[in-house]
């Protein structure tokens, strides 16, 4: 996967751009995002939703634990592709606290955005059903 970024702090600052939505269903520590992008075939934009994912790994040269940090974006039927640009990186070290700690701040947001929006939804269904 390729990147243009040059650290890990420029890269969340351009993953902060994506806007949290919820958690992901399938997966507690998926931050589901939803983000308007320009159309290159259409005109305007469209919706696009991109799951932001992590998972800690034992390895590499010094066998050392490290994160793997990635976005996984999700197609019109559904089904789950890797982000091939700026799409993922490899953490260690102080890295990993860096990406730990943004990480608990976005999860912990977009528990409360998931809470309101089916609060929302119970209040619409509710409503509906007076």
């Amino acid at each position: 996967m390729k990147c243009t970024h040059n650290t890990l702090t420029h890269l969340l600052g351009a993953w902060d751009r994506l806007e949290v939505v919820g958690i992901n269903p399938d997966n507690h520590k998926s931050i589901l995002t939803s983000t308007l992008v320009n159309c290159r075939n259409d005109f305007g934009k469209r919706q696009v939703k991109v799951a932001i994912e992590y998972r800690l790994e034992e390895g590499g040269a010094r066998n050392a634990p490290y994160i793997y940090a990635f976005l996984v974006m999700y197609d019109h039927n559904g089904h789950r592709r890797s982000v091939i640009k700026n799409g993922s990186w490899g953490c260690h070290g102080e890295d990993m606290m860096e990406f730990k700690l943004w990480f608990a701040k976005k999860l912990g947001y977009a528990n409360e955005v998931q809470e309101q929006r089916i609060e929302d939804e119970q209040d619409r269904i509710t409503e509906f059903l007076s």
